[in-house]
């Protein structure tokens, strides 16, 4: 392959996620043998003859490039039948032609193709490929349904004269009021990214498609790609060119293209014999994470029809739809989802659970814009501040139309003002007041005071004593009909039209009148109906008498999905309680729970308990009860974890983590604190260095909160110190400052004395800070642990030396500034550091860097530029916990130095980019280059265009910006 021909990271992550659509042009025609657009027109010119007078000086013009292709073509539109007739003639000279090899490596790059041309060499060679011409309005509709197609938006040539030709025909088909053969095409490039192949400036329609591309959805489209041999081309918005020297080229860059696909099969392909024979049970299938949650299906469905009237009324921006557990909320917003759904206003409706998750908001927020812009990558916003990631949500959305629920926030509602807080609240504000033709639906149980008029809230009861003979009349129970509407009446009044209570009674009447007759007698039996509280205890009652209806293997089931951390495929569930039960059991158990309602099924086909049931369950049984089930689960992740670990490293997925994560917090579910440890500290690096912060924080504050210091500390368990130094580092990192203050005060009070672990408590004092601003105070504390540190002739394992000249450093006092560059230089000559004609790269990122913050200060701007650079330089191939931290400082100190020497477009690329490494590992230190930003001083036109770029074009810039630099 060409040297210089570089292929885009987003490109090879678009390969291998097999989220890549081939738009082919009539480069790869003209390859075979076919004429190009110049020859083809001149081929018509000359069939009109006579009937054009002016033919000869039309093909001269176009000879002359004095007119191009579709410009001719519109001066002979009134002879439109003729030239489709000799346009006919002509290409059916070719029907001999063969495929190129070209043909061949598109499909196998691809299997879902786009292409202009009217020719079938595409269909010759990919013969297992549907094709759908644009014509065909029922295959269109069906496209993203068919697994591989060629889709000839232009026509085919057995059909001429429903080919797209002439610029009326371009035109109208991509008009505003757009044909469904087009809004398919809107669809594939919204969601997919696209490569072009085969395109030429002389193409007649390569206009219509490349503005179409950049006017869609206002820019906020996937990234696009193509391959061109034209250097000084501006290629419109979204569309990044791979140049080649020629096209001869283009094969060999194919190549390379399908080596991706092929590794990254057979990598999926080795993980799935890994996981095949890490255990004599199959344990889980391979597949790629899905991008939202699944709603639950609603097994039978009646009434609130008014609440779904209102929830399609479009005058409100939010509504929310509460009410006490087991009143359907979820339920009714699956329901308008799947029934009411107007697909001809929206374009999609995204469904995302909150269910027993705490802090999981960031995490939920990031993959909805990663859905809506699939530029973004996620290194670029799993730790963005909240209030930022819900900017760049709204940027990202702009003015499409989509319906978004956010289901079970409960954890996210203030019980004293019962409105939305903390991650949310900003949300929610944003959605009330900014402009944006989109609806968000939330569910929780808590009533919600608001009043605002873009606000509505549906309160759920129970539904009516019609409404519930019309359920119990679903479950086609074998009584008459008289009897059937006894007992809803009966069921109605005991459950006071409670849904969930309503369809445990009937799955309690499958099994026959006599059980229903005493499960319903029992409950009776044990209420008079008037208790505080009625619902909680209903709740109780009802499932305590099914409870008491289950035998011991349904039990064990039932068990053993409530210890669930995320909903599990039913094979899964199989493999981890096989031990307890087998494939029969288990089948059988687990048909039972179903038609007992006592089970909810996702419409990907997972399956979980109904939130108040698994309540009940967790708390019917103590925590050490409770621990065979949850080792089980155990088990079952270690066996990921044993193939995924020889591969632990910053590049996993934020799923692939979770199988440690999801680990960690059922080991702390069960008290098995040593073991939590153990796997947080096999996995913080990794996890921390790839950015997911907020995913080790979740796991990390809840470990700590759990877990006895004391015993941790007087009984030294494992990694407890070294994960507490993780914890309070990436709480200062997070910008939450009170709650590591609060883990500081608890260690300090708790450790022995003036231990080592003293040293451990003033270094991140000391670095919490100096973080904050506090020189002073943080050179106080740092210098105790530092006189301890020296009289005690321990080694600073604890970076107490470093984060005290970090401070002494931003001190910007002369001698405290001495001490500091005396302690980063760590022996070596400054004039040999300065040396350009012999560049040291064996020292790391943050020794150029912190040396140069001190020239700064010295007021040597040149020499700390330089070193600046050569931090950056070494940062970007660095890959530890720090390395993303320290490359916002570098880029910031380069960003200042620039600025103050008036280079302000290439200042502000490397502002930008320090913003976009802190938006993930510092959101206070980001937050503050926002508002730098908005401060400067500049023209406004350069600061948006910058502002615009994709993260991967900042990052490109800067690092050709560097090279250039450290070259002269």
């Amino acid at each position: 392959m060409d040297k210089t021909m570089e292929i885009p990271q987003q490109l090879i992550k678009k390969i291998q996620q097999n989220n890549l659509v081939i738009f082919a042009g009539a480069g790869i025609s003209i390859n075979a043998g076919l004429p190009n657009w110049n020859n083809l027109i001149d081929t018509i010119l000359e069939g009109l003859g006579n009937k054009e007078p002016k033919s000869e000086k039309f093909k001269a013009a176009l000879k002359d490039e004095l007119f191009t292709p579709i410009e001719i073509l519109n001066k002979i539109k009134h002879l439109k039948s003729e030239s489709i007739e000799i346009f006919y003639q002509e290409l059916s000279k070719y029907n001999n032609c063969e495929p190129t090899t070209i043909h061949k490596k598109i499909g196998e790059l691809s299997n879902k193709i786009i292409t202009t041309n009217y020719d079938e060499l595409l269909e010759k060679e990919l013969s297992s490929f549907e094709k759908i011409v644009y014509t065909n309005t029922y295959k269109v509709a069906k496209l993203s349904e068919i697994d591989r197609y060629i889709y000839k938006i232009h026509g085919d040539i057995n059909e001429p004269d429903k080919c797209i030709l002439f610029p009326s025909e371009y035109e109208n088909l991509y008009s505003i009021d757009e044909k469904s053969s087009v809004f398919e095409l809107k669809k594939i490039i919204s969601d997919k990214s696209v490569l072009f192949i085969g395109f030429s400036l002389n193409d007649p329609y390569i206009d219509y498609i490349f503005n179409y591309v950049n006017n869609l959805y206002s820019g906020f489209t996937p990234e696009h790609f193509i391959i061109t041999t034209q250097k000084n081309k501006e290629w419109p918005n979204k569309i990044t060119p791979i140049i080649l020297d020629d096209f001869s080229k283009l094969s060999s860059l194919l190549d390379e293209l399908i080596k991706i696909k092929v590794t990254q099969k057979e990598e999926i392909e080795e993980i799935q014999q890994e996981l095949k024979n890490s255990s004599k049970n199959a344990i889980i299938e391979f597949k790629q994470s899905s991008e939202f949650d699944s709603p639950p299906n609603n097994k039978y469905w009646v009434g609130r029809n008014k609440e779904l009237v209102n929830i399609s009324n479009d005058n409100f921006k939010i509504i929310f739809i509460t009410g006490i557990g087991g009143q359907g909320k979820s339920a009714l917003a699956a329901n308008y989802l799947r029934n009411h759904f107007d697909s001809k206003k929206y374009e999609f409706a995204d469904w995302r659970d909150f269910k027993e998750e705490t802090n999981r908001f960031q995490t939920k927020l990031v993959s909805i814009v990663k859905r809506l812009n699939e530029n973004f990558n996620i290194l670029n916003l799993e730790n963005f501040s909240n209030n930022d990631l819900v900017d760049t949500f709204f940027n990202n959305l702009g003015n499409r139309k989509i319906i978004f629920v956010f289901d079970n926030i409960d954890s996210y509602i203030d019980l004293e003002t019962f409105k939305p807080t903390g991650s949310l609240g900003y949300f929610f504000e944003q959605i009330l007041y900014r402009e944006h033709n989109s609806k968000f639906i939330f569910t929780c149980r808590p009533f919600i005071r608001e009043a605002s008029i873009n606000f509505y809230q549906i309160s759920l009861s129970g539904i009516s004593e019609d409404e519930c003979e019309e359920l119990f009349g679903f479950y086609k129970i074998p009584i008459s009909k008289i009897q059937l509407k006894s007992l809803s009446i009966r069921a109605h009044k005991l459950a006071k039209g409670h849904p969930l209570w309503l369809n445990l009674i009937a799955g309690q009447a499958i099994r026959g009148v006599e059980t229903v007759t005493n499960f319903i007698n029992s409950i009776e039996n044990k209420s008079n109906f008037d208790e505080d509280n009625f619902s909680a205890i209903l709740s109780e009652k009802i499932l305590n008498e099914v409870w008491n209806s289950l035998n011991d293997k349904q039990k064990i089931l039932i068990r053993g999905i409530s210890e669930t951390v995320k909903p599990e495929k039913e094979e899964n569930l199989k493999t981890i309680l096989d031990s307890e039960l087998n494939a029969n059991q288990f089948h059988k158990s687990l048909r039972v729970l179903k038609n007992l309602n006592l089970i909810e099924t996702l419409s990907d086909g997972e399956i979980e308990l109904h939130p108040l049931v698994k309540e009940f369950i967790l708390t019917k049984y103590p925590r050490n009860e409770r621990a065979k089930f949850i080792t089980l689960f155990v088990q079952y992740y270690d066996k990921f974890i044993y193939v995924l670990k020889p591969k632990l490293n910053s590049n996993l997925t934020i799923n692939e983590f979770q199988n440690w994560t999801s680990k960690i917090e059922l080991q702390i579910n069960s008290n098995d604190f040593k073991s939590a440890l153990i796997a947080l500290e096999e996995v913080s690096s990794a996890i921390l260095t790839s950015g997911f912060s907020e995913e080790y924080l979740r796991v990390c504050e809840m470990l700590y909160k759990k877990i006895d210091w004391n015993d941790s500390i007087s009984k030294e368990y494992p990694y407890f110190h070294s994960q507490f130094i993780s914890l309070t580092s990436t709480q200062v990192q997070m910008g939450k400052f009170d709650l590591c203050d609060e883990n500081l005060e608890k260690y300090q009070n708790l450790i022995p004395g003036k231990s080592s672990y003293y040293l451990s408590y003033c270094s991140q004092k000391s670095y919490k800070l100096w973080y904050q601003g506090l020189f002073d105070d943080s050179i106080s504390i740092a210098e105790e642990g530092v006189f301890l540190l020296d009289e005690s002739s321990l080694t600073d394992n604890y970076s107490l030396r470093h984060n005290l000249a970090l401070a002494l450093r931003d001190s910007r006092k002369k001698n405290n500034l001495k001490k500091a560059l005396e302690y980063f230089l760590k022996n070596e000559k400054i004039e040999d550091i300065l040396n350009r004609e012999k560049i040291n790269f064996d020292f790391n990122g943050h020794f150029y860097g912190n040396i140069g913050k001190c020239l700064e200060y010295m007021n040597l701007y040149d020499d700390a530029l330089y070193c600046y650079y050569l931090s950056l330089k070494l940062l970007f191939k660095e890959n530890d916990t720090n390395s993303i931290l320290n490359m916002g400082y570098a880029s910031l100190w380069i960003s200042e130095l620039l600025l103050k020497d008036k280079k302000n477009i290439d200042g502000l690329y490397f502002l930008k980019f320090a913003k976009n490494n802190w938006d993930k590992t510092s959101p206070p230190r980001a937050k503050g280059l926002k508002q730098t930003w908005s401060n400067l001083a500049f023209d406004k036109a350069s600061k948006d265009s910058i502002a615009k770029l994709t993260n991967w074009k900042i990052e490109n810039h800067c690092k050709n910006y560097l090279s250039k630099r450290l070259l002269n």
